[in-house]
C-alpha cells in the first residue's frame, strides 16, 4: 500500500497556523484508514511553544520522523536563512530514505527551500508530490521588502521556484486569488485545486462578549463601546501601520480597539495604544484560549498590507466567521476573505493602504451597530456549513484518495 506523507517545518506539538493545519489533516487521513507518515522538525514559531525532541514517534496513527536541533529566534533573520536551509538538506536526505515508488506526498511551503529539491525527491524515488500552498516565493519576499523585484536575487529565485512548483503534480491552493496567482507561476504545467482553511465550528463557538474573561480583563476600557478586534500575528504582512492609522483618526466616542497577539510589529503596537486611548494591546495570547479572546470583541479585523494580493489567506477569517462576529477586512477588493464576506453578506471590506477609508467605515459601523447581530448570524451559518473542518478535510480525504 502506497504511503502518504506531509512534509512541513512545523508539526505537532507546535500549534503555531501551520503546524496545527498539517497536524489535523495529517491525522484525518490516518483516521480514515490511509498509511501516513510526516517529516518534520522540532522547530518553535513562539517562544513559548511546545516542542517534542523525539527522532521518531507514532501519534494518532501518524509516523513522525523529525529533524532535531537547537532552537533560534525567528526574528535573527540571517540565523533562520542559515537553519532553513540546513533543515531543507535534512529533509531532503530524510526524504530520500523514507519515500517509496507509488508514495504521495504533500509538501507545504515552509521550509521554502525544500521546494526546491522535491522534484530531484520524485525523480529519484518516483513518487508523486503536490505542494500544500500557504506562501508563494519569491512573490511574498518581494512584497515584504526583503528582495527587489527589479534585482539580479529576485529574477533568479522566480526561476527557480517557478520551475519547483510547475515540476509538481499539483498545487492545493487555499484562496481564489492565490489560485490566479500561482496560474501565473506555472503556466499550465501542473493543476491547481482549491481547499480553502477551516472553521474550528466545534472549538470555536458564539458567546457573549460580556462571559469572556477577555472582555472582564479590560471591562473598564470596553464597557458600552463598540469592541473592534485584531487578534493574530502582528507582523510586516498584515498592514498594520495603515490600521494604526486609521484608528488615530476615528472620531467616535464609542469605538475602542484591542490587539491580542505578537510579532514583529508588537512594540509598535504597544506604544500606540499607550499614546491612544481608544486602543489596548493584551499581547501574546495562547491558541487555546482563542474561543475566549475572539468572542470578546463586536467585530474582528483581517487585515494585509498592500501589496500582499494572492500571496496568502489569513486563516483566523475562520474562527472569526465560527464566533458569529462580522468581519472588518481590510485587503484587496477581489482577495479570497473579501470574496466571502461579499458573498454571504458577513462584514465589510476596505482596500489596503487608506486609512482614510478605513477611518470612515469604522464610523459607519459604529453608526450601524443594529446589523451587526444579523451579519453575524450569517456568519456563524457560513463557518458550519461551507468552512467547517469536517466538511474541509473531507475534501483533503477525497483529494488525497483519488
Amino acid at each position: 500500500m502506497a504511503k502518504t506523507w506531509l512534509v512541513s517545518e512545523y508539526y505537532y506539538p507546535v500549534v503555531v497556523t501551520t503546524g496545527y493545519y498539517v497536524t489535523e489533516i495529517a491525522e484525518y487521513l490516518a483516521a480514515k484508514g490511509l498509511d501516513v507518515g510526516i517529516i518534520t522538525s522540532n522547530n518553535t514559531y513562539y517562544a513559548s511553544d511546545i516542542s517534542s525532541n523525539l527522532v521518531e514517534e507514532q501519534w494518532h496513527g501518524v509516523n513522525i520522523l523529525r529533524k532535531v536541533h537547537g532552537q533560534i529566534s525567528k526574528d535573527d533573520n540571517k540565523k533562520r536563512l542559515l537553519r532553513l536551509l540546513s533543515l531543507s538538506f535534512s529533509f531532503f536526505w530524510m526524504s530520500l530514505r523514507n519515500i517509496r515508488k507509488g508514495d504521495c506526498v504533500i509538501v507545504l511551503t515552509n521550509p521554502a527551500f525544500f521546494l526546491l529539491f522535491m522534484p530531484f525527491v520524485r525523480a529519484v524515488t518516483g513518487c508523486k508530490y503536490h505542494i500544500l500552498v500557504h506562501d508563494i516565493f519569491p512573490e511574498n519576499l518581494s512584497s515584504l521588502g526583503k528582495v527587489n523585484q527589479k534585482g539580479f536575487v529576485y529574477r533568479l529565485l522566480k526561476l527557480f521556484y517557478d520551475k519547483a512548483y510547475s515540476k509538481a503534480d499539483s498545487l492545493i491552493s487555499i484562496g481564489r486569488d492565490m489560485s490566479k496567482v500561482l496560474e501565473s507561476k506555472i503556466k499550465e504545467n501542473s493543476s491547481i485545486t482549491l481547499i480553502p482553511n477551516w472553521a474550528d465550528v466545534d472549538e470555536v463557538t458564539p458567546m457573549p462578549k460580556e462571559n469572556t474573561e477577555t472582555y472582564n480583563k479590560i471591562k473598564d476600557f470596553a464597557d458600552g463601546h463598540i469592541l473592534f478586534q485584531f487578534a493574530g500575528n502582528l507582523g510586516k504582512a498584515q498592514g498594520l501601520d495603515n490600521l494604526m492609522n486609521a484608528i488615530s483618526s476615528v472620531s467616535s466616542d464609542e469605538a475602542r480597539f484591542l490587539f491580542v497577539g505578537a510579532g514583529a510589529k508588537l512594540e509598535d503596537v504597544n506604544a500606540f495604544a499607550e499614546h491612544n486611548e481608544n486602543t489596548i494591546s493584551l499581547g501574546f495570547v495562547s491558541r487555546t484560549k482563542q474561543n475566549d479572546f475572539l468572542n470578546a470583541c463586536d467585530v474582528g479585523i483581517v487585515t494585509l498590507a498592500d501589496g500582499m494580493y494572492g500571496l496568502g489567506v489569513p486563516s483566523k477569517s475562520y474562527n472569526i466567521m465560527a464566533t458569529g462576529r462580522p468581519i472588518l477586512y481590510i485587503g484587496e477588493d477581489d482577495s479570497e476573505i473579501a470574496l466571502c464576506i461579499k458573498e454571504y453578506d458577513i462584514g465589510w471590506v476596505v482596500r489596503p493602504n487608506d486609512p482614510v477609508a478605513l477611518k470612515k467605515q469604522i464610523e459607519m459601523i459604529v453608526k450601524e451597530r443594529n446589523i451587526l447581530a444579523e451579519k453575524g448570524l450569517r456568519a456563524r451559518d457560513v463557518a458550519e456549513k461551507v468552512f467547517g473542518k469536517s466538511v474541509v478535510l473531507e475534501q483533503y480525504y477525497q483529494y488525497i484518495k483519488c
